[in-house]
C-alpha cells in the first residue's frame, strides 16, 4: 500500500468530516452519515443507513470475508458534545490545520477513529486483499447522550447488523507518553464501570423566601447531598485493576509508582492512601463513586419551592447492587423526607478476556507503534457503546493507535480538542496492519 497517499487521504477526509457539525444534543448525524455514505458509494461498497428519529443517524456497511472466521465490528460514533466557540482558539468545525495539528470538535473523540476505521478498510480493498473475516464498519448516533438513539436502538432494533460478529473496537484504549512516563504506556480498555442514574427528591412546605425555616425541601436537600458526599465507599480492588496498576508501576519515575504493584498492601499506610486517592482517576478506579451533575428548586427567587432534587451520576465497580448501594445512601443522609430513586437502569459490562488473537494483535500493534510501550489492560471509569456490543455476546475492546501526552487527552470534551498529523497517517496505517494480521486470509 501507499501509506503516504493513504496518511494524506486520511487527514483530508478526517478534517471534512470534523467541519459536519454534529452536536449532540440535538444529534444532527444524519450529515455525518451522508458524508460517510456518499465516501463508500464512490468506491462501490454498498451501506445502509437507518434513522432512530428524525436526522438521529445510524449506518452500517459490511466488508465481506470468507466467512471462515467471525467478523469484527469497527465501531465509531458519528455525535460530539458541545463546543463553546468563544473559548477556542479556532472554530471547532473549520478544520484548522496549525503547527502540524489538525483541530476540531471530534478530532480525538470520536470521528478519527470512524475515519481511521474507513480509510483502513478502503485500502484493504483497493489492495484487493481476500478477508477471512467480515469487517463491519459501524456508525451510530447519540454515546453522548446515553445511545437510545443510536448502538442502543441498533441492539435492540437491528441485531442482524452485528450478525457473525465475534468482536468489537471502539474507542478509548491510547498509548500515553510524555515526562510522566519512563516509557510510552498502552491501555486496551476491556470493561467498564456501571452507570446508575439516581434521583434524591426532597419535599416540604413552600414559603416566602424572606423567612426562612430549617426544614425547607432546599435545605433538606443540601444536607442530604452533604452527608453522601462527605461519606466514603470502601475501597475495592478489581483483579484487572491491580493488574494495570502492576503495569502502570513500571513506567512510572524512581518513586513515583512504589506501591502500585500491590495495592491492597500499600493502602494500610495513611500517606500511600491519601496521595492515591488524591488522584481522581486513579481514586475512581478503586471505589464506587458519586457525582451531583444537576440540581433543581425553585422557579423564582424568592421562593422556597415544596420540592427540590439533584441528578446524582453513580458509577458503580462490578459486582456493586443497586439496591444495595440505594440502601446505604439512605442510611448515610438519614432522612425518610428524602427520597433516593434509581432512573436509570444500570449498564452492566461483561469483562472481554485478554487472551483472544484479537487482543494480542492490538498489544503488538501498540508496541510497533510506539516501541517499548507497556501494555495494560483498563478498566474505564466513564462508559462507551462497548457496554451494549459486549451485552449482544461480542468481545468489545477499546483501542487507538494514538499517541497522546496529557495536555492532548485534557482537550477531550475541553477546548481546542486537537490530532496530530502525524498520529493521523501513523495511525491509518496501523489500523490497516491490523485489519490485515487478524482479518487477513
Amino acid at each position: 500500500m501507499d501509506w503516504t497517499a493513504l496518511g494524506d487521504e486520511t487527514v483530508d477526509l478526517l478534517r471534512r468530516y470534523l467541519m459536519i457539525d454534529t452536536t449532540n444534543p440535538p444529534g444532527n448525524e444524519i450529515a455525518g452519515a451522508k458524508f460517510l455514505a456518499e465516501i463508500l458509494e464512490r468506491e462501490g461498497i454498498k451501506s445502509e443507513t437507518v434513522e432512530s428519529a428524525p436526522g438521529r443517524a445510524n449506518l452500517m456497511a459490511r466488508f465481506r470475508g470468507d466467512g471462515s472466521l467471525p467478523g469484527i465490528v469497527l465501531h465509531h460514533h458519528i455525535d460530539v458534545v458541545y463546543a463553546d466557540r468563544r473559548y477556542w482558539t479556532v472554530d471547532p468545525f473549520g478544520g484548522a490545520i496549525e503547527d502540524g495539528y489538525l483541530y476540531g470538535r471530534g478530532a480525538i473523540d470520536m470521528k478519527s477513529t470512524g475515519i481511521l476505521h474507513l480509510v483502513a478498510l478502503l485500502g484493504l480493498k483497493r489492495a484487493g486483499v481476500p478477508l477471512k473475516r467480515d469487517l463491519i464498519f459501524l456508525a451510530t448516533a447519540d454515546e453522548e447522550a446515553g445511545s437510545e438513539f443510536g448502538a442502543q436502538f441498533i441492539a435492540d432494533k437491528h441485531r442482524h447488523w452485528l450478525d457473525g460478529a465475534e468482536y468489537a473496537i471502539s474507542e478509548l484504549g491510547v498509548i500515553q507518553a510524555g515526562p510522566h512516563f519512563t516509557a510510552p504506556f498502552g491501555s486496551i480498555v476491556i470493561s467498564e464501570k456501571t452507570g446508575l442514574g439516581l434521583c434524591l427528591r426532597a419535599r416540604g412546605a413552600p414559603g416566602h423566601g424572606s423567612m426562612p425555616w430549617p426544614d425547607t425541601a432546599p435545605n433538606k436537600l443540601v444536607r442530604a447531598l452533604d452527608r453522601l458526599l462527605r461519606a466514603e465507599r470502601p475501597l475495592r480492588i478489581l483483579p484487572e485493576v491491580q493488574e494495570y496498576f502492576r503495569h502502570l508501576a513500571s513506567v512510572q519515575p524512581t518513586g513515583q509508582g512504589a506501591g502500585y504493584d500491590d495495592l491492597a498492601r500499600s493502602f494500610q499506610d495513611p500517606a500511600f492512601r491519601q496521595r492515591f486517592l488524591a488522584h481522581r482517576l486513579h481514586a475512581a478506579m478503586v471505589r464506587t463513586t458519586f457525582a451531583v451533575t444537576m440540581l433543581h428548586g425553585s422557579e423564582k427567587s424568592n421562593v422556597i419551592p415544596p420540592e427540590a432534587w439533584a441528578v446524582v451520576d453513580c458509577r458503580m465497580l462490578a459486582g456493586d447492587d443497586p439496591q444495595e448501594i440505594v440502601a446505604w445512601i439512605k442510611g448515610v443522609i438519614g432522612d425518610d423526607d428524602v427520597e433516593v430513586e434509581i432512573t436509570r437502569p444500570p449498564k452492566i459490562p461483561n469483562l472481554s478476556p485478554t487472551d483472544t488473537e484479537l487482543y494480542k494483535s492490538l498489544a503488538d500493534t501498540l508496541r510497533r507503534r510506539a516501541p517499548g510501550t507497556v501494555v495494560a489492560p483498563e478498566i474505564l471509569v466513564a462508559f462507551t457503546d462497548n457496554w451494549v456490543f459486549r451485552r449482544c455476546g461480542l468481545h468489545g475492546y477499546g483501542w487507538s493507535p494514538f499517541v497522546l501526552d496529557m495536555s492532548d487527552i485534557a482537550r477531550v470534551h475541553g477546548n481546542d480538542e486537537r490530532l496530530s498529523l502525524e498520529n493521523i497517517r501513523a495511525g491509518v496505517r496501523a489500523y490497516a496492519e491490523m485489519l490485515l494480521e487478524v482479518a487477513g486470509a
